[in-house]
């Protein structure tokens, strides 16, 4: 997702039926005009450049990235293969290089600073089992971030990241597997994982998908201005994820 002055949005997915049907909705309750719907592969560098550039001959530049593409493959290291690398790493490592790098380029070329937030993951920084590959992937998000934060500092531009756990609500990522397969690693059934999830929390909450837009709206807003290479936890308390 683009942000140009705070008032525009793309909405840039390789779903673009589902990125259409967003800005169909933001333009319905807020003006037509407010979005825009850009097809977007985060692995190809073509595609998201095209993306960017839609972007900018729309609403005149880019102020605020939100990256948030996102898969996940749960299974051992001896399961795991050689296909399951790349798909996990072309889209989480890749794909955040590619976004971030084009991100950082335009907000250079403007001289206006700018926000980018990773939507990165509890498991960059908690280690569990059966997901070693997406949990390196976001542990590498997170170190992209913090270093990237220094090196564009100076031009005003921030980098910070969320730290979601277990958004079992609207996320597309529970379609693909990846619940039957945290479920067989708990030892529990798929639809006992929920619960599982929230009561495993110090709050006992369920992480909603609302509960991430929250941090990353701060992270973008100027009540943030002072604040890069942060990593906000949205997880309901889980004390493998504290950072340290």
């Amino acid at each position: 997702m683009f942000a140009a002055n705070g008032a525009h949005v793309v909405i840039a997915d390789i779903n673009i039926e589902g990125a259409q049907n967003v800005a169909s909705e933001l333009n319905r309750q807020y003006g037509s005009n407010v979005a825009l719907a850009a097809h977007c592969d985060v692995t190809s560098e073509s595609s998201i450049q095209k993306a960017f550039q839609q972007a900018t001959i729309q609403y005149g530049g880019v102020d605020i990235v939100v990256s948030n593409a996102g898969l996940a493959i749960s299974r051992s290291i001896e399961e795991s293969t050689v296909q399951d690398f790349d798909k996990i790493s072309g889209v989480l490592e890749r794909g955040y290089f590619l976004v971030t790098r084009e991100a950082i380029k335009i907000m250079k070329a403007q001289s206006t600073g700018g926000s980018i937030i990773f939507i990165a993951s509890k498991n960059a920084v908690a280690a569990g089992k059966n997901a070693a590959l997406y949990s390196a992937a976001k542990s590498f998000e997170l170190s992209l971030m913090r270093n990237l934060a220094v090196e564009v500092g100076e031009q005003q531009i921030r980098l910070n990241a969320v730290n979601p756990d277990a958004v079992l609500q609207g996320s597309a990522i529970w379609d693909q597997g990846w619940r039957e397969e945290r479920a067989r690693g708990y030892g529990i059934q798929p639809d006992q994982l929920d619960a599982y999830y929230r009561d495993r929390t110090i709050l006992k909450v369920s992480v909603l998908p609302n509960d991430i837009a929250e941090a990353a709206l701060f992270l973008a807003s100027p009540r943030s201005a002072k604040t890069t290479a942060a990593v906000i936890p949205v997880d309901g308390g889980v004390a493998a994820g504290f950072l340290r």
